[in-house]
């Protein structure tokens, strides 16, 4: 068997993230290197926060997928490099979309600026309030529409 990283990240693509399930990892950014050595691969998997606690989850996943193609695969979680918002793919920015999220309006290392200027996803309307900057996970701050009502999620890029 001849693999390449871009077969195993094409495989990878079927491991979706598992809070939000209309991205998969390749497009969350979340896969680093990919080495391989005859069926044996190595890949690194970079969390979107270093506390993730579905890392176990995703490190098995990949593992299965790759398995199923008759690769044995070693996944590495890598702290030495972290996580960006860049390395995701315009399919993981729409998949983000898709699923209700708003998204910043340009990455910045300034957590203030990144919660200032944010638009609702279901109105467009940027008459919103932040409501907390952390929702069910670290990587997410609610706020509230004030034309729609409605409440909604920002999905934030650690800072």
């Amino acid at each position: 068997m001849s693999l390449t990283p871009e077969q195993i990240r094409q495989w990878l693509k079927a491991v979706p993230d598992p809070e939000i399930p209309h991205v998969s990892v390749v497009d969350m950014g979340m896969i680093g290197d990919i080495s391989v050595e005859a069926d044996q691969v190595r890949v690194e998997l970079v969390p979107t926060f270093a506390g993730c606690p579905a890392i176990r989850l995703l490190q098995e996943q990949i593992g299965e997928v790759l398995a199923q193609h008759g690769a044995q695969a070693e996944v590495e979680v890598v702290y030495h490099r972290a996580w960006r918002p860049e390395d995701m793919t315009p399919e993981g920015w729409a998949g983000l979309r898709k699923a209700g999220f708003a998204l910043p309006k340009r990455l910045s290392q300034d957590p203030q600026e990144l919660l200032a200027e944010v638009a609702c996803p279901k109105c467009g309307s940027e008459a919103v309030s932040l409501v907390s900057p952390f929702g069910p996970t670290a990587c997410r701050a609610i706020f509230r529409c004030h034309s729609c009502g409605e409440a909604f999620e920002l999905f934030k890029p650690p800072v």
